[in-house]
Formats: C-alpha cells, sequence, structure tokens
C-alpha cells in the first residue's frame, strides 16, 4: 500500500495537498506534529478534513526524539492523541516504545482502528534486527514499522533481506533512510512491505525518498510485486545515471516484471554486496566506475571478450550463476557507426581506465588503428601494450593525427576539457563517453572546431540496449 504523506502545517493545506496526490497512492498519513498548534482547536475542521479524504487515513503525532516536529510533553500529546483517535481514521501510529498502558486504552476505547507499532533510528541499522521487531511486539499493534538509516548499501539490502523473510509471518514496513537507502523505497514493494511511504516532492536531505510520481511512472509501483525480478546499477557516483528510466521503460514496453535501481557500492563492500545478491531476487546489474575492474573476481564465468579487456559492465543472474559481459566497448563502437565507420580509422582515446580499456579493444576488433594518450604516461603504455596498441602520455597529443577523438578520462572538477582547443583536429569525429551533461566541456569545443560529435548518451543508450539482450 502506497501511503502519501501529508504534513498540512494547516487544514486547508493539507486538504490542498490530499486534492493533488489522491490519484497517485493508495492512503494518506496525516503527519500531525507537524501541524500548527491552533488547527487543533477546530474540531469542525478536522472532521471535515477526515470526511473529505477519498483515501484511508493513518493518523500520526510522532514525539520529537522519534523524528516529531513539535516539543510537547507526552501528556499534551497523549491529550493530542485521543482527541483525534476519536475522529476514527483506518490506522493510528505509535512508537513502540509509547506507554503500553496508554496504547491498550486506545485500542480498546477505539477497537476499529488498527495500530502500527513504529520504531525509528536516525543513526544507524541496528546489527539484530530480530531483537529490534522482537522488542516492539505488542498484542494490539496490526502493522509493525522499522524505519532506519543506511550508512551504507549493505546496511540497506540487510534490512531489505530482513524483511523478504520476516514479511511472510508478521505485517511488516521496513524503510531505509539516508541516500543509500533510497532504493528500499522501490525494493519494499518487491520484498513485501506492508506499507510504503513517499510525498509530493522528493526529499534529499535526510530521508531520501522518491516522489509519488517517480515511484509510479518511473518505477511503475503498481505493477511490482513479489515475483518481480530486481536489476541495479553499481558503482560510485550513480546518481546522474539515467539508467533506472532507460531500463525500467524498456521493461515496461517488453512486459517483463522487472524493475531496476541504483545502489552506490564501493570496491571494498563487493563482498557483502554478492553475499545479499543471493539472498534477494536480483537478476543483473549493470557496473560503472570504479567497480569495471574489480567485480569479475566475484563472478561464476566470464564471456571471452570481457575477459579479454579485462572490465565488466553488465552481470548477468540466471539460476544462481553469475555471468560477467562488457557492452561497452560494443556500445560505443555501435554509437560511432552510426556516423562513420571505423574501419582503417586512426582513434586517439584519452584515458587509460576500464573504459579505454573496452573501446580500444572493440576498436581493434573493428579494424581501426589506436592510441592511447593519458596524464600519467607510464599507465597509458602500460594499458598499450597489454591491448597492442600504443600508449603515450597526454602531452604528446599534438604530434599525433587521428581521425576521431574519444574522451573516457572523468569530468574536471573545475569544467574545463581535458584538452586544449587546438588540440581537436578539424574536421575529426569526437565523442565524450560522458552522458551529464550532454554537452561537456570537450564537445563544446570540438564544436566550435567544426567537428562532428557523438554524444555520450548515444553510447549509453547503445550499451543499455545490449544489457537488455543479455539479460533476457
Amino acid at each position: 500500500m502506497l501511503i502519501a504523506i501529508i504534513a498540512g502545517p494547516t487544514i486547508e493545506a493539507a486538504l490542498a495537498e490530499m486534492e493533488e496526490t489522491a490519484s497517485l497512492a493508495d492512503a494518506f498519513e496525516i503527519r500531525f506534529d507537524h501541524f500548527e498548534e491552533d488547527a487543533f482547536a477546530h474540531s469542525k475542521r478536522l472532521e471535515d478534513l477526515v470526511a473529505s479524504s477519498l483515501l484511508p487515513l493513518i493518523f500520526t503525532f510522532r514525539k520529537k526524539d522519534q523524528g516529531g516536529h513539535r516539543a510537547i510533553s507526552e501528556k499534551d500529546r497523549f491529550a493530542a492523541i485521543e482527541k483525534l483517535a476519536a475522529l476514527h481514521p483506518a490506522y493510528f501510529d505509535f512508537e513502540a516504545d509509547v506507554d503500553p498502558a496508554f496504547i491498550a486504552q486506545i485500542a480498546k476505547k477505539f477497537p476499529k482502528i488498527k495500530l502500527i507499532g513504529s520504531y525509528h533510528n536516525f543513526e544507524e541499522t541496528p546489527r539484530n534486527l530480530d531483537a529490534v521487531l522482537d522488542g516492539m511486539k505488542n498484542p494490539h499493534f496490526s502493522v509493525y514499522k522499522i524505519a532506519v538509516k543506511a550508512n551504507s548499501t549493505p546496511d540497506m539490502l540487510k534490512l531489505m533481506t530482513f524483511l523478504k523473510e520476516q514479511s511472510p509471518k508478521i505485517s511488516l514496513c521496513c524503510i531505509s533512510m539516508g541516500e543509500y537507502g533510497k532504493p528500499s523505497r522501490v525494493l519494499g514493494k518487491v520484498l513485501g512491505n506492508a506499507l510504503d511511504y513517499s510525498a509530493r516532492e522528493e526529499e534529499q536531505t535526510l530521508l531520501h525518498r522518491y516522489s509519488l510520481k517517480t515511484l509510479r511512472e518511473i518505477f511503475h509501483y503498481r505493477e511490482l510485486n513479489c515475483d518481480t525480478r530486481i536489476y541495479s546499477l553499481i558503482g560510485d557516483p550513480v546518481e546522474q545515471s539515467p539508467g533506472h528510466i532507460f531500463h525500467n521503460e524498456s521493461f515496461r514496453k517488453e512486459h517483463r516484471n522487472a524493475v531496476y535501481i541504483k545502489m552506490r557500492i564501493l570496491g571494498e563492500e563487493l563482498g557483502d554486496l554478492f553475499a545479499y545478491l543471493n539472498m534477494l531476487p536480483f537478476s543483473g546489474l549493470s557496473v560503472t566506475i570504479p567497480l569495471k575492474e574489480a567485480v569479475p573476481h566475484f563472478l561464476d564465468q566470464i564471456d571471452p571478450a570481457a575477459k579479454e579487456i579485462g572490465a565488466v559492465n553488465t552481470i548477468s543472474i540466471k539460476k544462481g550463476i553469475k555471468t560477467g559481459s562488457n557492452t561497452d566497448a560494443p556500445g560505443a563502437l555501435n554509437a560511432i557507426e552510426h556516423h562513420l565507420k571505423v574501419k582503417q580509422k586512426r582513434i586517439a582515446i584519452l584515458g587509460a581506465g576500464g573504459t579505454a580499456r573496452a573501446i580500444a579493444y572493440e576498436s581493434m576488433q573493428r579494424g581501426a588503428t589506436v592510441s592511447i594518450f593519458n596524464r600519467t604516461p607510464e599507465r597509458a603504455v602500460e594499458l598499450a601494450s597489454e591491448m597492442g596498441c600504443a600508449g603515450f602520455g597526454m602531452n604528446e597529443l599534438p604530434n599525433h593525427t587521428y581521425d576521431i577523438l574519444i574522451n573516457t578520462t572523468a569530468p574536471s572538477p573545475d569544467g574545463t576539457a581535458p584538452i586544449p582547443a587546438e588540440q581537436i583536429l578539424s574536421g575529426s569525429t569526437v565523442m565524450d563517453v560522458v552522458y551529464y551533461p550532454k554537452e561537456t566541456p570537450l564537445l563544446k569545443l570540438a564544436k566550435q572546431r567544426g567537428c562532428p560529435c557523438v554524444y555520450g548518451e548515444e553510447m549509453f543508450r547503445e550499451q543499455a540496449l545490449l544489457q537488455q539482450r543479455a539479460w533476457k
């Protein structure tokens, strides 16, 4: 059930937000701790709020130390809660550590209201989640909600694994908060969440949640279920990638029961990641920097081209077997060859990382002559020696001619191009593998020099199409 969070702070504002989000949600959570104090003085307006709702209501008056927005004594909060309960919402959310006698009193006085027991931890994901849930148990709770901060993607996956194990036994909602926890807003529906929470606007500061519209239109929340297969981008950074837009739309067009998320993973977390992959319904991964050359060690098999390249950007998981391949290489060359054929062309590649390795390999397979240029000459020479081509320092580029220039270096923090304009040969075709922003500093200079440009988004689309084929 997808819940739209309504925070007021006035009854009028709440009514307007409820009207705007009614078509996107299954229920409203009214966060009364966000409301202005005088809202509680108008019983008739509160009744109007309930009467006007087109969806079931969850009432919440969170206390300050568990995320509430009003400093109020427990005595006054309990009085407000009892007054609100008299409006007979479908659910009332209580902190699990509230005085059991008060919870029993509300349950007895308002037996038709389903009570939600909540636990919040804004610092970490507790090591023993079983103990957390056991400590929340109360005979009057119909649903249990555990919201904890993820300090890493493995934290989020740990909570999602717990949800998968427990949801068949108990009505449970698990939310992973913080930047690393954002994928849990999608995965909850797949892994058995009783409740999923969102709002009209995305939240990027504390909770890091997707908006209702994003969940519905990008992740196709309504279609997700326990049989949905999970695919994900892994690497660091991942936030700017449009992969979730492309792949989720592809899944929908092909009527595949699948969803694609993005997870920020560091190299030292790969062991934990692959352990959780065995416990959750993952069927494939896209791999971005800096993991392309590290993931092969965790795979069961690697296709010959990816093995030769020494970098994997695509992982397929079928019957537990993890297979690595590389779609960067053919994706980049397919993008270029929509503009011109590379056979017998001279290609200059800037950079000496995994993407440069992949493009060099595929370029040579298609009959091009390749030279690699890098700020650290030794790295360029080393890679070129491994690939069977030529390697140089970046400062030697002016001494060479080329037909195609391909930039694989990371964007500069100061927004400058990796080479000056005069080193871009007029009439050459210039490609930048970076797809955000579309007009990179290098491509801006190339256009000024009259060069045909191949945009990073063209490569992204081509390699993503190949990933879709690999995952079928």
